[in-house]
């Protein structure tokens, strides 16, 4: 079974782009497109890892990414911000929230290549982590 990535993003193009993406590199995509959506997706789907943008109607994705890592369930699933804000504060303000990863946009193939190889690579350390357990 392929790994599972919660892709969570308000603009369908961004949306559709990652899920084409991420579906190439042979790994299972859902999709919300909003903070409250997509708490309630990391919670019923349990997925493997979840790229979270920041700005977002309703919760942001600072927000939800520390509602995750707050949670005995979902503490353990890596999150990957994936937004426009690419400032150091941003990316400081991420790490404080317990984000895993920081991924700038827009992106180019070759970043989204790239950034597929880091996906599995937090993958790959969720499932050690969870096997130690």
């Amino acid at each position: 079974m392929p790994n599972k990535i919660l892709v969570v993003d308000d603009e369908p193009d961004v949306l559709n782009l990652a899920k084409l993406v991420l579906e190439g590199a042979k790994l299972s995509v859902i999709t919300a497109s909003n903070g409250k959506e997509a708490l309630m997706k990391a919670e019923d789907e349990m997925p493997d890892l979840i790229l979270l943008d920041i700005v977002m109607p309703g919760k942001s994705g600072l927000e939800v990414c520390k509602i995750l890592k707050s949670q005995p369930q979902t503490r353990h699933i890596p999150v990957a911000i994936f937004t426009v804000l690419d400032r150091d504060v941003d990316r400081m303000l991420s790490v404080e929230a317990g984000a895993d990863d920081f991924l700038p946009k827009p992106l180019k193939p070759e970043d989204l290549l790239l950034f597929v190889k880091r996906v599995k690579a937090h993958l790959a350390k969720a499932q050690s982590s969870q096997q130690l357990k």
